[in-house]
């Protein structure tokens, strides 16, 4: 069980404070909720019910600096293979970003990353559903690294760069 107070990561809506665990009232029903408050957007409000297994299990801790660290120093830069069906691809990413898995999500933004630089290089164009996923996952990651890190959002791009170069 979390505690008030705690930072945790919630499926797409990233790092969010427990502000309260309360009872509310449904019909006859009492149930417990955890009450999120998103670190990007404070005004925001969840409520996920403590005994939903399907909705605690979109929600885990923050990631520390070490797991971090660690996590960026295993990945080889262009080892996620393209994939070249649409429709796989799209799965893919959407499976990925749902799964919440940090190594997951940065080897698929690797992937999308280094295709958008072929596309670049070939002067075609990104698909457009391509770039909206590596987007989401950007904001994903680089909110809870920055969060973690204690650093502005617009410098983990070069924290990524540095890690992984170092680890290469």
């Amino acid at each position: 069980m979390y505690s008030v107070g705690e930072h945790v990561v919630y499926g797409t809506h990233g790092v969010c404070r427990i502000s309260e665990i309360t009872t509310m009232q449904f019909g006859i029903e009492n149930k417990e909720y955890y009450v999120l408050s998103p670190v990007s957007d404070p005004r925001s409000t969840i409520f996920v019910p403590v005994d939903n297994e399907v909705l605690l299990s979109q929600m885990r801790p923050v990631l520390t600096k070490e797991e971090i660290d660690e996590m960026l120093c295993s990945i080889i830069p262009g080892s996620q293979s393209w994939i070249a069906s649409d429709a796989e691809r799209k799965e893919f990413c959407q499976t990925t970003l749902k799964s919440g898995d940090c190594l997951a999500i940065l080897r698929m933004i690797d992937m999308l990353y280094v295709h958008q630089i072929e596309m670049r290089e070939q002067k075609k164009h990104f698909h457009v559903t391509d770039e909206r996923f590596l987007r989401e996952a950007e904001k994903l990651l680089h909110d809870e690294f920055s969060f973690v890190l204690g650093i502005p959002r617009t410098e983990v791009v070069s924290y990524i760069g540095d890690k992984v170069e170092k680890s290469s």
